[in-house]
C-alpha cells in the first residue's frame, strides 16, 4: 500500500461522503486506502454513510467511544494505516483527481530528499487560495489573527507577515508551518516524531507536528501543483465580545498556551 488517507469525523454530516467520492475519482498508479476515525459523532448522516461504506469495503472505519480530539483521532487512524505515506485530510475537503499522484511523485523525486512533510495548495469553493502556510509566530500574533485587532493599521503588517500574504502561493517553497487540513508525510517520519501530541484537543496540534518534523531535521514543503478544495468556515474576525462567548475560541486559547509553553525554549 502506498498511501493511507486518514480523516477524523465529528458530526460532519454530508462532508465525508463528498470527500470519499472525490478520493475515489483519483487517478493513481498505486493503491491507497481511506481510513475514517469517528470521534463519537451523533449525527445520522455521517455515521450512516461511513458504516455503509465500511461494509462495502470502500474504507476502514474506526469508531471511538469518546471524542479524542483532532490529535487523538488522527493518531488512532494512523495506527491502522498500512501505507508508506500518511495523508492527513480534513473531512470538509475534496482532492482533485491527480492530487495523490502528484504528491507522491514529488516526495519520491530524487531531489526531494529530507522532506518530512508536504502540503498541497488549499482553495475555497470560489477559487480563492487559502492561506495555508504560516511563519513561526508569537502568542500575540494569534490574538491579532483571531480578533478585530489584526485589522488595525498598526498591526496589519504583522498579521500579513504571519499568514504569509507576501508569499507566492503558486510557487513550491520550503515553509515553517502548514495547516493540518491536508498534510502528507511518510509513516516512518510520523512514527519517528511520535505522531500528534494528544495534549492538544483541538488547534495547534498541526503546527506542533510541523515543529517536531523540523526539529528532527526534515524539511516542510508547500507544493501548489497538488490542489485540494476546502469547504472551510472562517473563525477569525467578528465582534470581540461574541468571540469570547464561543467555546471554540477558548479551545484555541488553551491550545495556544500549551503550544507556546512547550516550545518556549525555541523562542
Amino acid at each position: 500500500m502506498k498511501v493511507s488517507v486518514v480523516t477524523v469525523n465529528y458530526n460532519h454530516k454530508y462532508f465525508p461522503k463528498l470527500q470519499v467520492e472525490a478520493l475515489e475519482r483519483s487517478s493513481c498508479d498505486f493503491d491507497f486506502e481511506i481510513i475514517y476515525v469517528d470521534n463519537a459523532s451523533s449525527d445520522p448522516e455521517s455515521i450512516g454513510f461511513l458504516e455503509q461504506a465500511a461494509r462495502s469495503g470502500r474504507l476502514k472505519f474506526v469508531k471511538s467511544e469518546r471524542n479524542l480530539g483532532f490529535a487523538g483521532g488522527n493518531n488512532l487512524g494512523a495506527a491502522s494505516a498500512s501505507g508508506e505515506y500518511i495523508f492527513i485530510l480534513n473531512p470538509d475537503t475534496a482532492v482533485q483527481s491527480d492530487t495523490l499522484q502528484k504528491m507522491v511523485d514529488y516526495l519520491e523525486n530524487e531531489n526531494s530528499r529530507h522532506i518530512g512533510m508536504l502540503g498541497p495548495q488549499l482553495f475555497y469553493s470560489d477559487g480563492t487560495i487559502q492561506e495555508s502556510c504560516r511563519r513561526d509566530m508569537g502568542f500575540f500574533d494569534l490574538v491579532l489573527k483571531r480578533t478585530w485587532l489584526g485589522r488595525l493599521p498598526f498591526f496589519r503588517n504583522r498579521v500579513e507577515r504571519y499568514v504569509m500574504r507576501d508569499f507566492d502561493h503558486n510557487k513550491t517553497q520550503d515553509v515553517e508551518l502548514i495547516t493540518g487540513a491536508a498534510m502528507m508525510l511518510s509513516r516512518k517520519v510520523f512514527g519517528e516524531v511520535g505522531g500528534f501530541d494528544e495534549r492538544y484537543f483541538l488547534f495547534m496540534e498541526d503546527f506542533d507536528l510541523c515543529k517536531k518534523v523540523r526539529k528532527a531535521g526534515y524539511r516542510i514543503v508547500y507544493y501548489p501543483q497538488a490542489r485540494v478544495e476546502h469547504y472551510h468556515k472562517r473563525l477569525s474576525g467578528g465582534n470581540f465580545l461574541t468571540m469570547l462567548t464561543r467555546k471554540v475560541f477558548w479551545l484555541h486559547v488553551q491550545s495556544a498556551v500549551k503550544y507556546f509553553w512547550k516550545w518556549r525554549a525555541d523562542g
